[in-house]
């Protein structure tokens, strides 16, 4: 019994750090003046769900630390429910996934060379210059 409570609370001690030390932070490169910094109008943006912005999302591919807490903090589905979505979204023929990149990198590289695109980082990543960080702190 002792082991599973040690064991217990290791997990929650690094459930906890791992929670600190990775936060989410997204960046632009965009044209509009009004742009979009509430969690909601983020979601709906990388869910296709908001006509108020002609913004272009960028997301990462899974398994990704990013797009795992994005997902989390942001769009508060599943990665399987979310992928779902996309499944009918496709098949329907109403909408398309927002385009994915490998890494971190790649992403950052497409948003910075096209505007009004927007993707989301690990807030312990570096934003080139060019970029505005709509959400989260650097």
């Amino acid at each position: 019994m002792k082991i599973h409570t040690l064991l217990f609370a290791i997990l929650v001690a690094m459930f906890a750090s791992f929670a600190k030390c990775e936060e989410i932070m997204i960046v632009a490169n965009l044209q509009v003046q009004d742009a979009p910094t509430e969690k909601w109008q983020i979601r709906d943006i990388f869910m296709g769900k908001s006509s108020d912005w002609d913004i272009e999302p960028v997301g990462l591919r899974p398994p990704n630390t990013a797009r795992t807490i994005f997902n989390t903090k942001f769009i508060a589905l599943t990665e399987s429910r979310i992928q779902g979505y996309w499944a009918q979204m496709r098949f329907s023929g109403r909408k398309t996934p927002p385009k994915e990149f490998s890494s971190q990198e790649e992403a950052l590289s497409y948003v910075l060379s096209n505007k009004n695109s927007i993707t989301y980082i690990l807030s312990t990543a570096e934003v080139p210059e060019g970029l505005v960080v709509l959400f989260g702190e650097q």
